[in-house]
């Protein structure tokens, strides 16, 4: 099978280019980052890239501005003054206003200091998200988390991402351990990117007689979240709304979105089938109509294994969100760890779906970002690679026994 083929090439050697690769990847940004002028790198982008949009939300709140959090022109001059003359474009906060107070406190320090401590809080859920997974050698799994590119692009991006991976592993933990109702609760912070409720949500409607408190919780928790952003910052939570209606389901669509990041099935044939916006949809929603199939048929095979579902939620959640980027692939992690443990006697087909993963992680971005600078279309093959990858362990899953 291919993967033996993969194991046998993948000799101790040859797996220590993946860490020659992601060494010398956080070396450069890290030389770039430290010799840059002000709060710019030596590319001349702001440090941390998207994370100006959080810090300057964070500041807007801090200093009573709350119903011009979603001011756009506001936000750009906010950023300009943090970033500097230098800084082009603007880095758009579109996330629900409760995400804001979150960067109150980091926005009372300097964007520099802001940043750094914002990565390390990153690294820092991790390390606890791998732990809260039950992994027997969390330091193993760490080392390799920080080799593989998503986690980068998550920190050096400023990104929210490894929150979420935090959200999702200590649901897990609560979960496992029938704290279900706390599960629930905490599993709702992830609403702020609503789409990557999809796939757990699902799984506890699927068994929700079992997991009804899970569901219980998360409609509390959300309540909750809602009311107090109307509470707190009603202005700006109606400004959300009409965000969210108008703007986010054409976002994508937009002039200057960088569509060659973005990793999921719209994206994919947007960028197959530049123009053709409604074929692109329709191709989009019947592969996600066949995943949920598929998911449904792991399901009711896996339903005694409460580790395989959970990890079979988060692969369908990456899968069929209509939006989610390079940095946001860290939630595999969480499948990953979770496969390795429960299904030893599978390891080398892991090892081999885990190898493809990392390479188009890894290449996929400027291979299509290359393609669109000579051609009208372009491939984004991790979409296709992360398909077979997940046909391979459907299979596989669906034909051994629990061990």
């Amino acid at each position: 099978t291919w993967w033996q083929r993969i194991h046998r090439i993948l000799t101790p050697q040859r797996k220590s280019y993946a860490w020659i690769a992601g060494g010398g990847l956080w070396l450069a940004w890290l030389v770039s980052v430290l010799l840059g002028p002000g709060n710019l790198d030596l590319a001349g982008q702001v440090v941390g890239t998207d994370y100006i949009q959080f810090y300057a939300a964070g500041l807007t709140l801090s200093q009573g501005q709350n119903e011009r959090l979603f001011d756009l022109e506001y936000q750009n001059q906010l950023e300009q003054s943090i970033g500097g003359a230098a800084l082009s474009g603007h880095h758009a906060f579109i996330t629900p206003p409760f995400l804001a107070w979150l960067f109150v406190p980091f926005a009372q320090l300097p964007y520099g200091w802001s940043f750094a401590a914002w990565s390390m809080l990153g690294l820092l859920g991790l390390w606890f998200s791998i732990r809260w997974l039950a992994q027997p050698h969390p330091k193993v799994a760490f080392w390799w988390g920080l080799s593989w590119f998503p986690v980068f692009a998550a920190i050096s991006f400023g990104q929210n991402s490894l929150l979420s991976l935090v959200i999702f592993s200590l649901s897990y933990y609560l979960w496992r351990r029938d704290r279900k109702l706390a599960a629930g609760l905490v599993f709702s912070l992830v609403l702020y990117k609503p789409q990557l409720a999809l796939g757990l949500g699902l799984l506890w409607l699927l068994q929700w007689r079992q997991d009804w408190k899970a569901l219980l919780g998360l409609a509390l928790g959300g309540s909750a979240l809602a009311g107090l952003s109307f509470w707190a910052t009603p202005t700006a939570s109606l400004a959300y709304i009409d965000f969210a209606r108008k703007v986010l389901p054409i976002m994508i669509t937009l002039d200057g979105f960088p569509l060659w990041h973005a990793h999921a099935l719209r994206t994919f044939f947007y960028l197959l089938l530049p123009g053709q916006i409604t074929l692109s949809e329709i191709l989009a929603l019947i592969l996600t109509a066949a995943a949920i199939f598929f998911f449904i048929r792991t399901w009711r095979h896996l339903r005694q294994e409460p580790a395989l579902v959970f990890a079979a939620a988060i692969c369908l959640t990456v899968l069929i969100t209509p939006h989610i980027m390079i940095y946001d692939w860290v939630l595999l992690l969480a499948p990953a760890v979770l496969l390795w443990q429960e299904r030893p006697g599978l390891r080398r087909l892991w090892t081999g779906i885990f190898a493809v993963l990392w390479i188009v992680a890894f290449i996929s971005g400027p291979l299509t970002f290359g393609m669109l600078r000579i051609l009208p279309a372009a491939i984004q093959v991790s979409v296709p690679a992360y398909i077979l990858m997940l046909f391979s362990a459907y299979h596989a899953l669906n034909r051994s026994p629990a061990e």
